[in-house]
């Protein structure tokens, strides 16, 4: 049997049927792999699930009926395309089940073959058609990641300070997320959205992002857009799909005196909380032009002191047990 090359699975119970179709088809060069047991089927699905592009299922078999069968398929193989068919028409399911569970085709046994045929090509084409969108929707991400990679050399280039701090954000908030005993996806999730956290700055004029100066309130209310202007960036690139929200909530407060949206406690996304606290660490223990950083034990007591008002209070003090634990790799951090 050839991977992905024009093979379909058929469950069905009358096994003269299957071969006189296996004969058929095999003028058309297409495989037909037949199954009188359903279980044994599933395995087969389950187990080698890039090997076939179309699943033919007897809606009335003696043991079980079809549409059973197809509701177990659904939930681990949402892309196999599925031909249901019957004796009758008037045994025929419904078009609400058809829909549920995303049945593209019926076929009538005893009616012309030649339609059964074009019905497995069409899957073979729709399947195709699937795995290219699939393929360059693919290549789209990586030229979008690319791009956001691009923007965000950009604002590091203008502004230094903001380049080196989404680098050291992100690695505090690796280091966090392991603490928290986070999974590897959500480890990776957490250090995009860090990397990333302040891309909307390409947004902000350099008069307000290099200002040396405290901000007036129009400066600031500007500077406050960054969140939602990054969101807005990569909200196209479905890499960043999981993303958007902890970028665009990361200036939120427990108090809800914060931006964009004035979230408050539980309502700020998770991550958002997460990166918050370290995007704030960072900001108090980096130099800037205006004033000197502060040493890692004033910052952790600024952060505590603002825990519950502006910080998450139990993120806080897992933090702070990490950065007193980890003293060594957190003094590497700084110097990034």
């Amino acid at each position: 049997m050839s991977e992905n090359k024009n093979n379909v699975l058929i469950i069905d119970d009358d096994v003269n049927l299957m071969n006189a179709m296996g004969l058929v088809l095999k003028k058309y060069n297409i495989n037909l792999i037949t199954y009188s047991e359903p279980l044994t089927a599933l395995q087969e699905l389950r187990n080698n699930p890039d090997n076939f592009d179309v699943l033919v299922v007897n809606y009335i078999l003696s043991s079980v009926k079809g549409d059973e069968i197809v509701k177990l398929i659904r939930q681990f193989n949402k892309d196999i395309y599925i031909i249901l068919m019957s004796s009758h028409k008037e045994l025929a399911p419904s078009i609400d089940i058809m829909r549920s569970l995303d049945i593209q085709a019926f076929f009538e046994k005893g009616s012309n073959f030649d339609d059964f045929i074009l019905l497995i090509e069409s899957g073979f084409k729709h399947v195709t058609q699937i795995r290219n969108i699939q393929q360059m929707s693919n290549i789209i991400d990586r030229f979008g990641l690319e791009f956001a990679t691009a923007v965000v050399n950009t604002i590091g280039a203008r502004d230094k300070y903001t380049g080196d701090h989404s680098i050291r954000v992100s690695a505090y908030a690796t280091l966090l997320a392991q603490e928290l005993k986070l999974n590897e996806e959500e480890v990776k999730l957490v250090s995009l959205a860090a990397n990333f956290h302040d891309l909307g700055k390409v947004g902000i004029s350099d008069s307000i992002l290099l200002k040396e100066g405290k901000l007036t309130e129009e400066e600031y209310t500007t500077i406050k857009l960054h969140p939602v202007i990054a969101e807005n960036i990569l909200a196209t690139c479905v890499t960043f799909k999981d993303v958007l929200p902890i970028i665009r909530h990361h200036h939120e407060r427990i108090d809800g005196k914060g931006y964009p949206d004035g979230l408050t406690g539980e309502t700020i996304p998770y991550f958002a909380r997460l990166l918050s606290v370290c995007d704030t660490f960072d900001a108090i223990t980096s130099r800037r032009v205006y004033r000197e950083q502060a040493t890692i034990e004033e910052a952790l007591k600024e952060i505590n002191r603002v825990k519950g008002t502006q910080l998450d209070s139990a993120l806080v003090e897992v933090f702070t047990n990490m950065v007193n634990s980890k003293i060594s790799k957190i003094e590497k951090i700084i110097k990034l």
